[in-house]
């Protein structure tokens, strides 16, 4: 059985998604995804993770972005969620995506090497 920090956690992760698609944000450009979350033990804030498909300048963009949102996203939360106290969002980027895509280039690389 899951915890309530587990559940909130989810709960939040799924909101923003949908919420994130909602906003008219000029900054907002690029393939936003958000990939994880991270909810404090006194659950004040919430660490948003997010992967951006794009350049470089999209990802620094779609950051600022995200930080003029994020008291405009709690209000949204507010509306929705039924809790005593709605976190504050930070939005940090996520680097997985870009690592395993790495890593997959060099174990393509290497297969074709031994295959030589």
């Amino acid at each position: 059985m899951y915890n309530r920090n587990d559940r909130l956690k989810e709960l939040y992760k799924e909101l923003v998604s949908t919420l994130l698609r909602e906003i008219k944000d000029p900054g907002l450009t690029g393939f936003i995804t958000v990939t994880g979350t991270e909810l404090a033990a006194d659950r004040k804030t919430v660490k948003v993770y997010y992967s951006v498909l794009g350049t470089e300048s999209e990802r620094e963009r779609t950051a600022q972005a995200l930080e003029r949102a994020a008291p405009y996203l709690r209000e949204l939360i507010k509306k929705k969620v039924a809790v005593k106290t709605i976190p504050n969002l930070i939005f940090t980027y996520d680097e997985t995506p870009k690592k395993a895509s790495r890593i997959d280039e060099l174990l393509n690389k290497l297969e074709r090497e031994k295959g030589k």
